[in-house]
């Protein structure tokens, strides 16, 4: 019997033995292991990836927030308010805006400007730029002045990243109604309907006249400018309109307004198109006389709405601020058309200086800006 005990318990401590060291190495590599997958420092244990990289986007993601940031959002900066885009606008007429081209360039490169607003028709029909349109038989003849330097103004003040504001002297037209007077409002008994002034107007219902208008929208923007402005673009504010025979008979002038401004913007690939008169009444009353005679104003809200801007003229500072008020008032963008040089030298924010009359002087105005 104790042969056979002997041996047994000898099996026994060696089947013992041996699943302590099996689980010893177990254990000690799996120390090992962990070792390698942690990364100890100040703030505690940290896994490591089989590259031997921190997981550092973890432990951000589960930082706590700072003691000046309780929500753990950072506080929001405050944004300064954006830079009015293109706010030093200045008026040139034609030639003299032709003949002062490098000068507007550099002054414009200095910073003392960023606009130039031009006429592409003027107040009496002239054209400042050639126009293709089949409205007319030789509407060359209509240009008034050099349109080639002018055209090179244009085009060179585009491509050094001026703003060039084309403005056209719409309705109110003595050149193209006495050339062609189909285009023109006519009387009730024929011939062509003139305002007490003794002028004629084109007829705002007659769609050849709109073409016209849209011709001219189009070759100012293929010369390069980058808005458009509307003035006379209004039914006639003096005469007996109760006389005139319309090619159809207007249900109002906003309506009809309305429908030509469409027009020109799509002549104009969309270009934007503003508007302005002689005082802002002029622009939200439409024609008081018209309205008298007959043609409701209509809907003027939705009228100045479509325009992009409304340039008004203002002769100072406290007139603009008048104006601005009464714009924001009903949410239009309004850009004062300043004749006082001092008031534009000092206005704050978007403002237009009148250097029509005398552009030099203008320009003269703009550099003192750069010394001030």
């Amino acid at each position: 019997m104790n042969s056979n005990h002997n041996p047994n318990q000898s099996r026994i401590r060696r089947t013992v033995a041996a699943v302590l060291i099996a689980a010893a190495l177990v254990v000690g590599v799996g120390v090992f292991l962990v070792a390698r997958c942690l990364s100890f420092d100040e703030d505690g244990a940290h896994v490591i990836d089989r590259y031997g990289v921190l997981a550092q986007e973890s432990q951000q993601d589960t930082q706590q927030p700072a003691a000046d940031e309780p929500d753990g959002q950072p506080e929001d900066e405050p944004e300064d308010e954006p830079e009015e885009a293109y706010s030093r606008m200045i008026v040139l007429a034609a030639d003299e805006a032709a003949q002062q081209a490098e000068r507007v360039s550099a002054l414009a490169q200095r910073g003392a400007l960023d606009t130039v607003i031009v006429d592409i028709k003027d107040a009496d029909g002239a054209l400042r730029l050639a126009v293709d349109t089949g409205e007319l038989d030789d509407a060359e003849q209509l240009v008034d002045g050099d349109a080639d330097a002018l055209a090179a103004a244009i085009a060179g003040w585009r491509d050094a990243g001026i703003h060039v504001i084309g403005r056209i002297y719409c309705l109110h037209d003595a050149q193209a109604t006495r050339r062609n007077s189909d285009l023109a409002i006519q009387f009730e008994r024929g011939g062509t309907w003139f305002d007490y002034d003794n002028t004629r107007w084109l007829d705002p219902t007659n769609g050849d006249a709109v073409d016209y208008l849209c011709d001219i929208a189009a070759s100012a923007v293929e010369a390069g400018c980058g808005e458009l402005l509307l003035a006379d673009f209004t039914f006639p504010p003096r005469g007996h309109l109760d006389r005139a025979d319309f090619d159809r008979d207007p249900d109002d002038q906003a309506s009809v307004l309305l429908d030509a401004l469409e027009e020109i913007r799509r002549a104009a690939d969309g270009v934007p198109v503003s508007l302005t008169a002689d005082t802002l009444s002029g622009l939200t009353e439409l024609s008081v006389n018209g309205a008298e005679d007959g043609i409701p104003a209509g809907d003027t809200a939705a009228l100045l709405a479509a325009a992009e801007r409304l340039f008004v003229p203002a002769d100072g500072a406290d007139s603009a601020r008048e104006l601005l008020d009464a714009a924001r008032a009903e949410e239009w963008t309004l850009v004062p058309l300043l004749t006082d040089g001092d008031a534009w030298l000092s206005f704050e924010g978007a403002a237009a200086l009148d250097g029509a009359g005398d552009a030099e002087a203008a320009l003269d105005l703009a550099e003192n800006r750069l010394d001030e």
